[in-house]
């Protein structure tokens, strides 16, 4: 009898936050640009495989420095309303972050080449080219959601948005979850590591970013990872790491990177 393997979900660790991480590939089949419109296309037809879950990762050991002034301080209850406001919040905030990004893109000043140059190691057109069309499609997204697109990540329910059942909500490191063929009801799941971190990751009394974790980069992270969105992969966690790996050929599809980028995170 011949085997197979199935492929559980897909994320690893940072190994050292101070440094570059382990390099991992998470590709889920092809892009198709936005512009095209949607086909449901995203699988070559010999790909027969479950698709896997893409998660937004930490590092359990730096807890300690992630909880600070900016702590989640809601109940751990995705039903209530304290946590439907809350996401709306980041949304509304992510969408304003997203076209603060787009028209920068369209000016494409020396700023707006700075920023691509730090975060994809291009300022030429192409890279203004290739990044407006999916700022577009995750703006999209964005505008779409609802309290009702997130729900606790659980086997059950990723079987529900098409991916594998993995290890449930409980699972080390996992921040929240999406499967990237979702492209209908584009459900986010979040696990309890969620309301551990920064709410929004900048520096008390200011609106720096730190460069750590955060729940509105989480959500921008997980939008690109959608098949209509960006196909973004988890090559390199943390902002950290993707900046390290800015020069790497897939910096441009790592999701850490492109939510970086949209924030305009500069550490």
């Amino acid at each position: 009898m011949t085997l197979f393997r199935v492929p559980g979900p897909i994320g690893v660790n940072v190994s050292n936050n101070s440094g570059p991480g382990p390099e991992f590939s998470a590709s889920l089949g092809n892009f198709q640009a936005p512009t095209t419109g949607w086909t449901g296309d995203i699988f070559p037809s010999s790909f027969s495989q479950t698709p896997s879950v893409m998660r937004k990762m930490t590092k359990t050991t730096d807890l300690v420095e992630q909880i600070d002034n900016d702590y989640a301080d809601i109940c751990h209850n995705m039903r209530s309303e304290a946590f439907g406001k809350l996401m709306m919040d980041y949304r509304d905030e992510a969408v304003a972050y997203t076209q603060t990004r787009t028209a920068e893109l369209h000016r494409w000043d020396e700023q707006a080449k700075a920023r691509t140059l730090t975060w994809f190691n291009s300022s030429d057109d192409e890279i203004r080219d290739y990044l407006l069309p999916r700022l577009g499609s995750t703006m999209r997204v964005l505008k779409s959601l609802t309290p009702d697109n997130f729900d606790y990540d659980t086997g059950e329910n990723r079987q529900l948005s098409g991916c594998l059942p993995g290890q449930g909500m409980f699972e080390e490191g996992a921040i929240a979850s999406v499967c990237p063929i979702d492209t209908e009801r584009h459900r986010i799941l979040i696990n309890m590591k969620f309301f551990t971190i920064p709410k929004r990751g900048v520096t008390f009394g200011t609106n720096i970013f730190t460069g750590k974790d955060s729940q509105l980069q989480t959500l921008i992270h997980e939008v690109t990872h959608f098949n209509d969105v960006a196909s973004s992969t988890d090559d390199f966690y943390s902002n950290k790491n993707a900046l390290f790996h800015a020069k790497h050929p897939k910096a441009r599809m790592n999701a850490d990177s492109l939510a970086g980028y949209i924030l305009g995170i500069n550490i």
